[in-house]
């Protein structure tokens, strides 16, 4: 199949990385990131001082044993972080250089890299996929092009898409027109490309367009590029792949710290970037990221690190009465717009009512009327919700709304909280 999309955005945000994939010096400490898991309760395997190799279990979901999660570095654990109420937010290791792999027995130990559908939740032994998607295309703001990632591990790839089949069919969705014969040449799968603006490469876009999910006892897994390279290693090597190429970008950080890198997992952001207090730290894309300290890491799924201007507040005065905008928009309120607008942090206004629900249509691809659908979860209406495709969405698939929204609505939040409740509800 080829997947069409019309409806969505390329926000033009300055900054881009560019260039050929770098490597960094190995840095002193890295960290398993737990902090995506908000809705699981971890044991930890390890204490502080425990000496530990790559890939063996740091910590497991008491609820799900067999849920584990791996160490991305070898050396010595320093830091048990916590949040509220003595959460496990992450473990950082004091890195001794080797990188000295932990044999892996089983594939389930790495089944903290699956995204399983109905909802926001880690794979299961026990839940078997009816059909797995992998991505092979990316189309938010500064994520490095999938085709970086595989160089130089086509073989893995392969076996990884080998070994998920063996489970269920496989279905991988690639940029229509690219030229990478891991991906067009690919065995053991179905094979479809896509083409459009973002959100072309969220997996919900290539779900609906497939093997949409009509009832919520359906299973669905989701992999990325790097997740499949993972199970490939496994598969060949009985060890885990702690490596990934990640992109350093934003209007925030100088030139020449701008690129593509191949990083170990957990990677420091002190390593890549300046401190800078005017602006804002991010582990994410600049849509979907997760604002992170000058001492923070790179977060679990992420593969982008970026810095947007932080400017103080401030309302421009009568700017609704101006022909020009000052910076980007994405309607049509001004006669003229910058050719080349800068972005920062600032709202330029405050969460107000919902005025208009068509305004959405132009950005949202999939069938869903986005503004009923969040005041169906706004008030708790989860079987309304699921009528009005909760089933196929994550937060990410409301970031684009949640960027253009007059209302100032903060959607993902909003679709976040509505599918751990949901899953609480419905799934043990």
């Amino acid at each position: 199949m080829k997947i069409i999309i019309k409806n969505g955005l390329d926000i033009p945000i300055g900054g881009p990385p560019s260039g050929e994939v770098k490597k960094p010096p190995f840095p002193e400490v890295v960290a398993l990131d737990l902090s995506p898991f908000e809705t699981l309760s971890f044991s930890l395997l390890k204490k502080e001082g425990e000496e530990v190799k790559v890939g063996e279990p740091l910590a497991q979901n008491k609820k799900y044993p067999e849920q584990i999660f791996l160490s991305p570095g070898s050396g010595k654990i320093k830091e048990i972080v916590r949040g509220a109420k003595r959460r496990i937010l992450s473990v950082v290791i004091e890195t001794d250089g080797n990188q000295t792999p932990f044999k892996l027995e089983k594939m389930e130990q790495l089944f903290s890299h699956i995204r399983m559908r109905p909802g926001i939740r880690v794979a299961r032994p026990d839940c078997k996929p009816e059909i797995i998607f992998v991505k092979a295309i990316e189309s938010a703001p500064f994520v490095p092009p999938p085709e970086l990632e595989v160089v130089g591990y086509e073989e893995a790839f392969a076996a990884g898409l080998k070994l998920l089949s063996e489970w269920a069919p496989v279905h991988l969705v690639y940029r229509e027109g690219t030229n990478c014969a891991a991906f067009t040449n690919a065995k053991s799968v179905e094979l479809h490309s896509a083409e459009g603006p973002h959100p072309v490469g969220n997996p919900s876009v290539h779900i609906a367009a497939i093997h949409p999910i009509l009832k919520r006892e359906q299973v669905v897994w989701s992999l990325t590029v790097s997740d499949v390279i993972t199970m490939g290693i496994w598969a060949t090597q009985k060890t885990y792949y702690h490596e990934r190429v990640i992109s350093v970008a934003g209007e925030g950080i100088e030139e020449d710290q701008r690129g593509f890198f191949r990083v170990n997992r957990g990677f420091p952001i002190k390593n890549l970037i300046k401190e800078n207090k005017e602006l804002r730290l991010i582990s994410g894309d600049p849509l979907t990221g997760t604002q992170i300290s000058p001492e923070g890491f790179l977060g679990f799924y992420d593969s982008v690190f970026c810095a947007l201007p932080e400017p103080a507040p401030k309302r421009e005065f009568l700017h609704f009465l101006k022909l020009k905008r000052k910076g980007y928009t994405a309607g049509k309120g001004y006669f003229l717009k910058e050719k080349a607008p800068k972005f920062s942090t600032r709202q330029r206004g405050e969460e107000r009512a919902f005025v208009d629900g068509t305004i959405y249509d132009k950005v949202m691809p999939l069938p869903i009327q986005t503004m009923l659908f969040i005041k169906a979860l706004i008030t708790e209406q989860y079987e309304k919700g699921e009528a009005l495709g909760l089933l196929e969405v994550l937060p990410e698939d409301f970031a684009l709304p949640s960027f253009i929204c007059p209302s100032k609505t903060e959607m993902e939040e909003i679709v976040k909280e509505g599918l751990n409740a949901y899953a609480a509800q419905y799934y043990n």
